[in-house]
This record gives structure tokens, sequence and C-alpha cells, in this order.
């Protein structure tokens, strides 16, 4: 396989979302294919302390991966070997397939490059019963990897998942090292830093995005925040919520699940927008646990529905500084 191949798949990879944008992958590239590794200066200690997020942002990229690899006439073999002392995740090796791309594949690899993570007020135009169809089938595609999926339709569990996630706000930013750490990944809307979380993606306007870090290094700002929070979430139609066992390769299943998803919703013209903090901070993860029934842990959380507006892609770092040799 060339190199220029490998190349072309990563572009879309790197498309992938990740915590506070991140985009924590790095790649060394072999004959076949790459080997997968994540960066350790990457890690965020007070949002993702036990690196959950970065796990599923790694597997929505190898999601990614797959997707364009097939549209470019290759297979992907996946191997995770796992190694926290060298930072490895594994091997995706890719294999000729002299087959078309399916139409499905395709409606999915169209969507990559205008992927976003929607914020703002959902509409009240109810989620059609197909598209929650489609969901449930897709996640009985990642059943082997024990990925299972809870729907939140009742608006009144929509609504207590919405207070759930304002606690957790509440909770993070009453931690002064998380409003230090959040304060370092949020940009200006002319910001040309390549990572973190432009202002606009958040829907600030200029001047608050101009602000925002310094307010949010020194004020606890977890009120006003975790009621924006709770009226965004509490609005939406549709509450997707992935559950799975509590390990490392598991987090990778339930992101490549989650980002398969995401890319089909979008396909029929709906938002989607990711809500963690109820599951990531402390032991409120059991509050949305009790919520949902099941006996997995929640791993993942997104809304669904239509947000008005324009909706901006975030930046992303040239894929030559996610090379390695």
């Amino acid at each position: 396989m060339e190199r220029q191949n490998i190349l072309e798949i990563l572009e879309y990879a790197t498309r992938a979302p990740s915590t506070h944008n991140s985009q924590p992958w790095l790649f060394k590239l072999k004959g076949s294919g790459v080997r997968v590794f994540y960066d350790e200066k990457l890690k965020l200690s007070q949002a993702d302390s036990e690196g959950r997020d970065l796990y599923i942002s790694i597997g929505c990229m190898i999601e990614n991966m797959r997707i364009a690899a097939e549209h470019f006439g290759y297979n992907s073999k996946i191997m995770l070997l796992i190694n926290e002392e060298t930072h490895f995740v594994g091997d995706v090796d890719f294999i000729k397939n002299n087959s078309i791309s399916s139409s499905i594949n395709e409606k999915l690899f169209i969507q990559i490059p205008s992927r976003v993570n929607a914020r703002g007020i959902f509409l009240s135009d109810p989620i059609e019963t197909e598209i929650q169809q489609v969901i449930m089938s897709i996640v009985e595609e990642f059943k082997d990897m024990n990925i299972t999926v809870k729907l939140l339709t009742e608006k009144n569990k929509i609504t207590q998942i919405a207070e759930i996630t304002q606690e957790a706000m509440h909770e993070a930013y009453n931690n002064p090292k998380f409003r230090v750490e959040m304060s370092s990944w949020m940009n200006s809307n002319i910001s040309s830093k390549k990572q973190g979380l432009p202002g606009y993606s958040l829907k600030m306007p200029l001047i608050v995005s101009l602000i925002i870090p310094i307010l949010i290094r020194y004020i606890n700002m977890g009120k006003f925040l975790g009621k924006l929070n709770l009226k965004s979430l509490a609005s939406a139609q549709l509450v997707v919520v992935l559950t799975g066992p509590n390990n490392k390769e598991a987090w990778i299943y339930t992101g490549m699940c989650a980002e398969r998803l995401m890319l089909t919703i979008q396909s029929y013209k709906l938002q989607t927008s990711i809500y963690v903090g109820s599951i990531e901070m402390g032991d409120l993860y059991k509050k949305v646990k009790e919520l949902v029934g099941g006996s997995d842990r929640p791993q993942f959380i997104f809304a669904v529905g239509k947000i008005p507006g324009i909706h901006r892609v975030t930046p992303r770092h040239s894929l030559e500084l996610k090379i390695i040799s």
C-alpha cells in the first residue's frame, strides 16, 4: 500500500470529534497500515481523570478511518494492543478490497468533513421512529463488543438527565484545578490555534470569546454554565446513552459506535450534541445508570434533534504533526 493512500485515509480519520478538540491521536506509518498511539501530553487530568474520553476519541477516529478506507477501496483489520507505558493503542492494517464501497458507507463518508458537535436549543420537532430504529440497528452491529444503547424520548427522563448534567457542571467548576485546565482549552473566535474549543463552537459572540478563558479560570461559573446546559439538553427530543463494560477496549468500541451513529444521524439532516459531564464527574454516573436501567455503566451521551443556525467545524492540526517516526 502506498504512503499516499494511507495519508488520504488519515486526513478523514482526523476529522473525528475529541474531548475539548484535543486530537490526542498519533500515527506511525507502516507498510500496510498504521500504528496508533495517543499523545500523553493531551490527557486531561481533571475533565477526564480515567482516560475514558481520550479512548472514546480514539475510537471515533478509528471509525472514521474504517469508513474512509472502504471509500478508497480497502478493508480495515483492527488489533487493539493497549499499552499505557508506551501509549500504544493498536494496529490498523488496510487490505485491498476490489468491491465497490457500499451506499451506506458512502453516505457516511461524505458527512465526515462537515460533522460538528452542535450547541444551542433544539427545536420541538419529534424524532422519527425510523431514526430510532436505525440507531438500534447500528448498535446491534457492536453487540459482540458488548456495547448497548438506551434511547430516552420521554421528556421527564430527558429533563432528569439534563438536571444531572447541571449538577455535574456545578461539581466540576467548584474545582479550581478543573477551571484552570478548562480555561487553557478555550480559544477566541479569531484564535489561530488548531486545537481547543473556539468560542464559535459554543455559540459565543466575539467579545465573550475573548474574555471567557479568563472568566473561567478565575470565576466559578458553574451555576451559569449549568443552567445553559440544562436548558439546551432538556430541549432535546431524543437522548442516546451508550453503555458497556468499563475498560479501555470497550471505551474504544464505544467511540467507534458513537461516531457511526453521529455521522448517520447527520446524514438525516439532524444535529448531535455531546454531553458527558454527568458520567465523568464523581459518582453522578450512578444516577444516570439508575435512570436508564441496565447492568452496564453509561459511557457516552449525546442529544439528537434540530438546532437552528450555522454550525462551524472546529480547527484541526495538519496531519504531518500527528505522524511520528
